[in-house]
């Protein structure tokens, strides 16, 4: 049955690994959000979410996002609307078996109610349809609420990543989530 399952992802991986995201309306902890890929005119969006939550730093800038949204290697860049507001967004990379997630944020007056955690699930079936061993991402030493989510999902700590922050030089705790079906 595994195999049947695995050959059935692996067919459905050729057919939809560079198709859009199909937009939708979700609910999250009772409340509804509206779901779909970003586009060039929401960096303006992205980069007001970045500064709210990143105490005014923008650790993406709109160069940073154009390019990522035009790259030719299977991605996925999703943002979650409530009420026509754009309030959080993730961005993944595959790279060979590694969906690496590249940026995720939600505004600071929604966080704590499962957004961020809806967002990584997303990304865990693209990474999923795009044949991927392993999740990874990069977050701040200093970040220990984002650290308790994603070890709340399955990721566990990797290694840490010298000065990687480039605006302050912080640490970076790599972390991974395993795809591999035991």
């Amino acid at each position: 049955m595994l195999k049947k399952f695995n050959l059935f992802h692996s067919i459905l991986g050729i057919f939809f690994k560079n198709r859009p995201y199909d937009e939708k309306t979700v609910t999250i902890s009772e409340q509804e959000y509206y779901v779909r890929g970003i586009t060039l005119d929401d960096i303006k969006d992205l980069l007001s979410i970045e500064r709210e939550v990143y105490a005014g730093e923008l650790p993406w800038t709109k160069t940073a996002f154009l390019v990522e949204l035009q790259a030719a290697e299977p991605h996925l860049y999703l943002l979650i609307q409530k009420e026509g507001k754009t309030i959080g967004f993730i961005g993944c990379r595959i790279f060979d078996k590694d969906a690496h997630i590249t940026n995720v944020a939600v505004a600071m007056q929604n966080q704590g109610k499962g957004i961020g955690s809806f967002l990584i699930r997303e990304v865990q079936q693209f990474a999923r349809i795009n044949n991927c061993e392993k999740i990874s991402l990069e977050v701040r030493i200093s970040n220990k609420n984002a650290q308790r989510v994603y070890r709340q999902l399955g990721f566990v700590s990797n290694t840490i990543k010298p000065h990687y922050y480039t605006e302050n030089k912080e640490d970076a705790l790599e972390m991974i989530l395993s795809l591999k079906e035991e």
